[in-house]
């Protein structure tokens, strides 16, 4: 992605912010919190007032799922170059710091009791991320017979790491409902799935560094 269009997007992500916190203290001070605390929104009624706060969100949100597209479909340009070069894709490290966003998953403690919104234990997967700093430290490496054979060595073992976990949960959770709650089984679920999944994806990639690192240790050594 060229440098420019970084800038517009990370200039639209900025706008998008700084939208939803001026229509928050808009909500706060002049329309009584609307749509900021927990309401039942089953007698909704629509409010001239509450436009600014739809309008601010609605923003974010086709922002961020265009963002999740533009991602997807630059990922999979990225790996067709891959396969043709041979070589690894360039990454900033840095981007491992993304990772740090899964820390939100532990807003869901706070946001469920609040109105039973569990949704936000699903940002437990972004842990996975921290597997950038690694893959970025193999970036633009050519990817030779051992280095390939180092890949799928490494991504065998985060699988089968990650499918025992999530079979441990999925045989501990389907003993009955966890602290007599269905819910509370749910959570735990959404919470192991989440995790589960980030470790394979950093597994994977801190693996394959060691293992490619190992070997040109032990190359060193002879």
């Amino acid at each position: 992605m060229k440098t420019s269009k970084k800038k517009i997007w990370i200039g639209c992500g900025i706008l998008c912010v700084l939208s939803v916190l001026l229509s928050l203290w808009y909500a706060v001070t002049y329309n009584d919190s609307r749509l900021v605390v927990p309401m039942d929104f089953k007698d909704y009624v629509f409010d001239i007032r509450d436009l600014p706060m739809i309008v601010s969100v609605s923003l974010t949100c086709v922002y961020l799922v265009t963002l999740f597209v533009m991602l997807f479909i630059y990922a999979g340009k990225k790996q067709r170059q891959t396969e043709e070069t041979g070589v690894t894709r360039k990454i900033n490290p840095k981007l491992g710091y993304l990772g740090i966003l899964g820390f939100l998953g532990f807003s869901g403690f706070w946001i469920y009791p609040v109105d039973g919104t569990i949704s936000a234990f699903a940002f437990f997967l972004f842990f996975g991320f921290f597997g950038f700093f690694y893959e970025g430290k193999m970036s633009g490496t050519f990817m030779d017979e051992r280095f390939r054979e180092n890949i799928a060595r490494a991504k065998l073992k985060a699988y089968r790491i990650t499918f025992w976990v999530m079979f441990a949960a999925l045989v501990i959770l389907c003993q009955g409902k966890l602290f007599g709650n269905l819910e509370y089984t749910l959570i735990a679920a959404i919470i192991t799935l989440s995790l589960a999944l980030a470790l394979g994806i950093f597994l994977s990639e801190y693996l394959m560094y060691r293992y490619d690192h190992g070997n040109q240790i032990d190359e060193g050594e002879e």
